[in-house]
């Protein structure tokens, strides 16, 4: 029984330095992996105390025990040495992995952040390229429409200054037509009576005229009879 021991012992202790082995290895264990080497490593440690209650019993029943007992506890302290490496490899690993992840996290997040940032500014940078934009056409439409209504201004102007020039001059042709008012009526009065003179003139001499072609006429109707 007590080989038996020793061979069950030696395998526990052989997959303990295993695992020692794979502890001492660079940590790359998921967090996952890392619980699952804990749990092992207890597992281990719960082995190692029930092959040492065996190997204890067994060498209380032996009636010659000489350092049975001293080396029972050797091997269950080598190999609680190997289990407690073996757990304190799988906390480091899921303290590492889970270092890792918070610091993924944070990388992740800060990624986000300058990319939000950045989105930010690019946004802030549109927004103003958009008011420039917008000022300069609203500066352009300004200056149009005040082009414009001087222009405006300007054909209003021309228009009154071009109906006042047009009163100024129908007024002074109206006053030029009242100063000749007198002397037209004279001038017309006159006209008038020479027309009526001249029609007297030639009145008269048609009735001349006509007194002539009568004695004529009576001449000529005188002179067969004689």
């Amino acid at each position: 029984m007590h080989i038996g021991s020793l061979l069950v012992l030696a395998l526990v202790l052989g997959h303990g330095s295993v695992s020692a082995q794979s502890a001492g290895a660079p940590p790359s264990l998921s967090p996952d992996d890392a619980r699952a080497q804990r749990v092992r490593a207890k597992a281990l440690k719960a082995e190692v105390e029930h092959r040492y209650e065996v190997d204890k019993a067994e060498c209380q029943s032996r009636a010659i025990a000489i350092n049975c007992l001293s080396s029972a506890k050797e091997r269950r302290i080598d190999s609680l040495h190997e289990a407690d490496a073996l757990e304190q490899a799988g906390r480091k690993a899921e303290r590492e992995a889970h270092t890792r992840e918070v610091a993924a996290k944070a990388a992740k997040r800060e990624a986000e952040a300058s990319a939000g940032e950045a989105k930010q500014r690019a946004d802030v940078e549109r927004y103003r390229e958009k008011e420039v934009q917008r000022a300069a056409e609203r500066k352009g439409d300004r200056v149009e429409e005040a082009k414009k209504l001087e222009s405006r201004r300007s054909k209003a102007a021309a228009e009154r200054a071009a109906r006042q020039t047009k009163l100024a001059e129908r007024s002074q042709e109206d006053a030029k037509r009242a100063q000749k008012a007198p002397e037209n009526a004279r001038k017309s009065a006159e006209r008038r009576r020479q027309h009526a003179e001249r029609m007297k003139v030639i009145d008269e001499r048609a009735r001349n005229y006509a007194e002539t072609l009568k004695q004529r006429e009576a001449r000529q109707a005188a002179s067969p009879a004689k």
